[in-house]
């Protein structure tokens, strides 16, 4: 685990975060599978109103519409970390939940090893990519409460700067791989 941290996550300062919110990532997927009927189909009912989106949409604009949702979603989880980290671990919690819910629909359709074939190639990237954002999303809110706390004396905008160049460094080009596999897919 630890090496596959560090090909994943370079930077230390954030591992931790990485790995707390992988943990709530993955106890929110369990319980999208384990979620009641009732919360499982409007969770299908969300997703297919979002998928309904992207029908009729040709490669190159489905492409860049995936691309542009995904980088804009991290982009406001990594920035509204500021805000004490809190909606870093509410996109993250929600996001496990609703692949559950997915997974859980697709695998009662397919079964489970092709409902993972389905939903895998979203998650090798794309997961790790929205788990990296939230990390450095979470850091930035750490930083903000001990700088409110007086016991950071670096300032804000140069762990804000830190993170967002670490975004386009890691990130973005993350996104640009994972908008491809889904155009793919789809």
């Amino acid at each position: 685990m630890e090496e596959l941290t560090s090909i994943l996550v370079p930077d230390r300062r954030i591992k931790p975060y990485f790995l707390i919110l992988s943990l709530f990532f993955a106890t929110a997927f369990l319980a999208g599978t384990l979620a009641p009927t009732s919360v499982r189909d409007e969770g299908n009912k969300a997703c297919q109103i979002l998928a309904d989106n992207y029908k009729g949409l040709a490669g190159g604009t489905l492409y860049f519409n995936l691309l542009a949702q995904n980088v804009m979603a991290s982009i406001l989880i990594l920035g509204a970390g500021v805000i004490f980290g809190i909606i870093p671990i509410l996109a993250t919690c929600s996001n496990g939940f609703i692949l559950g819910v997915v997974y859980r629909q697709a695998a009662e359709m397919l079964g489970y090893t092709k409902a993972a074939l389905k939903v895998l190639p979203h998650g090798v990237i794309e997961i790790p990519a929205l788990l990296i954002a939230a990390s450095y999303g979470l850091w930035l809110g750490v930083m903000v409460i001990k700088r409110i706390r007086g016991k950071g004396s670096t300032l804000l905008r140069v762990h804000i700067e830190h993170a967002f160049r670490r975004y386009f460094a890691i990130v973005f080009p993350l996104l640009i791989v994972a908008a491809a596999i889904e155009t793919a897919l789809i």
